[in-house]
């Protein structure tokens, strides 16, 4: 998945409650609309992990051509996995736990449609609308996300031993200190 539990958790959490407070929309459950969106979220991003698996699994079959090859495996992977998501129409993310403006606007769209068909949410404004404000929400969630990430990255800078910025050590940390700033909001 490209986007841990606990930040899908809020993401859905927070983009609700700022529709329900800036009165875009309501619903008659909100707690479900809420778990409506993040079962989205977490489904639409699953798919990107199976196409990863799938593509892994493809190249698993033609190991020795591969092998043989000059091309790098994970630039083959990538290839193949692109390959995969435009058979079937799904728009890729960026990157690790970075989401493209592309994708973010292909959530939104989804997001929006969840919307107009749960017979529990009422909207109030037009559907463009609706969509610009779903998008905003979206977008700003996705900015506390970015600090997150800088604070938890300060954090392992900070440290006196000076560990090397792409380290496995400096990874792991900043990992732990992230999930620990997602923890504290959650």
């Amino acid at each position: 998945m490209r986007l841990p539990k606990p930040l899908i958790d809020i993401l859905a959490r927070r983009l609700v409650q700022s529709l329900l407070q800036a009165g875009t929309l309501s619903s008659e459950h909100p707690e479900r609309t809420r778990e409506k969106v993040a079962r989205l979220l977490q489904a639409d991003l699953e798919v990107e992990d199976a196409l990863t698996e799938e593509a892994r699994l493809l190249l698993a079959q033609h190991h020795a051509a591969v092998k043989d090859s000059d091309a790098e495996m994970h630039r083959l992977l990538a290839r193949m996995k692109g390959e995969l998501a435009a058979r079937r129409g799904y728009l890729l993310s960026t990157g690790p736990e970075r989401l493209s403006r592309a994708k973010v606007l292909d959530l939104v769209r989804q997001i929006v449609a969840l919307f107009l068909a749960d017979p529990d949410v009422e909207y109030f404004v037009p559907e463009e609308k609706l969509r610009d404000a779903v998008q905003r929400a979206f977008e700003r969630e996705m900015g506390r996300d970015e600090a997150r990430r800088r604070t938890a990255r300060e954090k392992v800078l900070k440290i006196r031993r000076g560990i090397p910025e792409g380290s496995g050590e400096f990874e792991a940390l900043f990992q732990q200190f992230y999930r620990e700033l997602l923890e504290k909001e959650g």
